[in-house]
């Protein structure tokens, strides 16, 4: 009399559990790839709250004051504020003479002498990952500031 025999046999098991492991390998690496990037968009939304804090407090708590500037908010991040004045480029200035050749000058042919200078504002922050690798944020903007004495 043969019995019927039920169940798997060992290399079924075997190759269910190596498929298995296979599978799992790649979930996992999928959870952490997802928790790195989540992290990264964290540390990026963090530095440029950061900047956005640093560029508004810029001409306000101080004046202008041309040159570059260096500090740390906390043991992470840290930051660089550069303020120059503001050079228009060579083409735009060719183009200003240009119309003004062509129209007679400015609004009323009379020039304009205001109290105030174009400053161009640049806020770095910058921190290194847990790889080593230094990721920032850059913020630059114009703003009008008083001439100084």
């Amino acid at each position: 009399m043969i019995r019927s025999q039920r169940g798997f046999s060992l290399l079924e098991v075997l190759v269910a559990f190596a498929i298995l492991g296979v599978a799992l390998g790649v979930l996992l690496q999928i959870f952490a790839t997802g928790m790195r990037a989540t992290t990264l968009s964290e540390d990026y939304t963090y530095a440029a709250s950061l900047a956005e804090t640093k560029l508004a407090a810029i001409g306000v708590e101080a004046p202008y004051l041309e040159g570059v500037e260096e500090g740390k908010f906390d043991q992470k991040y840290s930051w660089r504020t550069t303020i120059l004045p503001y050079v228009e480029p060579e083409e735009a200035l060719e183009e200003l003479e240009r119309r003004q050749i062509n129209q007679g000058g400015g609004f009323d042919n009379n020039p304009i002498n205001l109290p105030v200078l174009p400053y161009q504002v640049r806020v770095e922050v910058f921190w290194e990952t847990g790889g080593g690798k230094v990721r920032e944020v850059v913020l630059e903007t114009l703003r009008l500031g008083a001439i100084l004495p």
